[in-house]
């Protein structure tokens, strides 16, 4: 795929530039920035942004892409796993689209489909800690610069993600959800206890992996073994079961 990429040094948010211009980009195009004033994570929480981090946005443009748009997001955290690993990094995926090193989270994703009668466009939205020397008292977070005391250059990293993202996209149309066996071998919430919001109710379940298709598998407290596509998963902790 050819990507082209667009440089701001700051912008509101590079997910809403192009949802906002996405008609006159091409498919495969790629909005950065240095800053973002109102970047978002999932379910609406600020994205902390110091001007360290390797901030980015990519286009996948109409309905040729409708098959992906419920696996888009984990497929990203696995070409973002395979540049990480590339550093000498063990990183591991966190269900649904976080990316955490030493129970740490380095990377978030961010993935929003565009509709009218048909699919028109994905926007998929990427935040990794790059470069960042400290973060925020309290904020659960890493970087890439702290696990390894190295500054790495932002697009040498973009340019390592987007080839290893084409490699991926070029495969799931050979092979759909191969990129599954990736997620599976770097699964952070494999075999630990976790709850999570299960149609409206808070569940716990003992997390047995990701299945081929990218959903959650897991064990509730009475044995049922549960299938979960979306939502938010986080590790059980004393705190947590006294809630």
């Amino acid at each position: 795929m050819k990507h082209t990429v667009i440089e701001f040094k700051s912008l509101d948010s590079t997910s809403t530039y192009i949802k906002n211009n996405y008609a006159s980009l091409d498919d495969g195009s790629v909005v950065t920035c240095i800053t973002q004033t109102s970047g978002r994570g999932r379910l609406g929480r600020h994205w902390v942004d110091d001007g360290k981090s390797l901030l980015f946005s990519f286009l996948l443009k109409g309905k040729k892409y409708s098959s992906l748009l419920d696996s888009i997001s984990l497929l990203s955290g696995a070409a973002m796993e395979l540049t990480l690993l590339d550093l000498g990094l063990s990183p591991l995926i966190k269900w649904p689209n976080d990316i955490y090193i030493n129970d740490k989270k380095v990377c978030g994703i961010l993935t929003e489909g565009i509709s009218s009668s048909s699919l028109e466009c994905i926007v998929v939205g990427i935040g990794l800690n790059l470069n960042n020397s400290s973060f925020e008292e309290g904020l659960n977070a890493t970087s890439i610069y702290l696990e390894t005391k190295k500054e790495f250059d932002k697009k040498a990293i973009l340019f390592s993600f987007l080839s290893n993202l084409d490699k991926l996209l070029e495969s799931e149309g050979k092979n759909p959800y191969s990129f599954s066996k990736i997620i599976a071998a770097h699964d952070y919430l494999k075999d630990k206890d976790i709850y999570l919001n299960y149609y409206g109710e808070n569940k716990f379940l003992h997390c047995l992996g990701i299945n081929s298709t990218g959903a959650l598998l897991g064990k509730d407290e009475e044995g049922k073994l549960i299938t979960v596509t979306s939502g938010e998963a986080n590790v059980v902790t004393n705190l947590t079961r006294a809630i």
